[in-house]
């Protein structure tokens, strides 16, 4: 029987989830019926695949061993009966949810996998769900106007960066809160109106000084923490900020009661695959027809990062935690 390659994790890790990560040797499937076998040829090392194999993310494999991974590309191999409009040889984007994309083959119901178009690379199409949607959801959801601003944590990361470029094109300000000054030129240049460091004093004065006293009309926060209080205290009365991460590692949030009660800001969690949800099946396909037109026209690029070989996952996990990544590091097959 063929055999592949796969990451397994055999408990979770919390202090070090590279350690939990072991290369094996596993059987590789035959597609049964409305299944096509994929060749796995890149994915993204994204937070959650870091925080799924702590045991932290929502949705955790509830057995061992599991392989991690929510999304990537690849070409089909082979294809089960019944499948029809796909060929062998074809690129296809395609969700992971408990098969894992940190393997070389997978088994995927032929009803779930996206046409990858021509113009698009296997780096750029390997990022196509996680950040993307994220950033294209909660633009949505806030709702925010034509000229009006919107602030945003961890500016500088991946996501970050196509949140800058998507608020752009439809004519929405940022402000942009970073960790380090020389980030504030590059984030500029891709369309970023304002950024501020978050080491700096009074990032609250400056945000009412840049939008003349109205504050930012809503805000995204992946940071948590004491982050969130200041984020808090950066929108307008009855602003919205959206929590979607917890970066600096303490998984909680907080705020000023004041900016609650008083100011009535609303503190939402912002989960991508419960928005997802709210969508029928062509709602689903309209969403992405749209991402795919925005990364092929350039409005949306995700920044790729340092490529590793699948069987190097430690060493990438690694590089995706240090703060001078440089990019969406990447696990590739040949």
């Amino acid at each position: 029987m063929a055999e592949h390659r796969a990451i397994h994790v055999g408990a979770f890790s919390d202090g070090d989830p590279a350690a939990a990560c072991k290369v094996v040797m596993t059987p590789t499937p035959v597609p049964g019926r409305g299944q096509v076998l994929l060749k796995v040829l890149c994915r993204p090392v994204n937070p959650s695949d870091v925080l799924c194999i702590q045991g932290r993310y929502s949705g955790v494999p509830k057995e061992f061993p599991f392989v991690p991974g929510l999304e990537g590309m690849g070409e089909i191999r082979e294809l089960g009966d019944g499948v029809t409009g796909f060929s062998r040889g074809q690129r296809v984007f395609h969700i992971f949810p408990g098969a894992g994309s940190w393997q070389e083959y997978a088994l995927v119901p032929a009803a779930d996998i996206i046409p990858i178009p021509d113009v698009i690379s296997n780096e750029i199409a390997a990022q196509f769900f996680v950040n993307p949607w994220s950033a294209f959801g909660m633009l949505e959801v806030l709702g925010v106007p034509e000229g009006e601003y919107v602030l945003q944590t961890a500016a500088g990361s991946v996501l970050g960066r196509m949140f800058i470029q998507l608020a752009h094109h439809r004519g929405v300000k940022t402000i942009n809160l970073v960790r380090r000054d020389e980030q504030k030129e590059e984030l500029k240049a891709i369309g970023a109106d304002e950024v501020i460091n978050l080491k700096d004093e009074g990032i609250v004065k400056q945000v009412s000084e840049i939008t003349g006293g109205k504050m930012a009309y809503a805000a995204i926060d992946a940071v948590g923490g004491e982050v969130t209080k200041v984020v808090c205290s950066s929108v307008r009365p009855r602003g919205t900020v959206l929590s979607y991460g917890a970066l600096d590692g303490k998984m909680d949030a907080h705020a000023d009661v004041r900016d609650l009660i008083n100011r009535q800001v609303k503190l939402h969690g912002f989960h991508l695959s419960r928005w997802v949800d709210t969508f029928d099946a062509p709602g689903v396909r309209k969403v992405a027809d749209t991402i795919f037109e925005l990364m092929a026209k350039g409005v949306m690029v995700p920044l790729v990062g340092e490529k590793f070989p699948l069987e190097r996952a430690k060493e990438a996990i690694r590089k995706s935690l240090s703060t001078a990544r440089g990019g969406k590091v990447l696990l590739v097959s040949s």
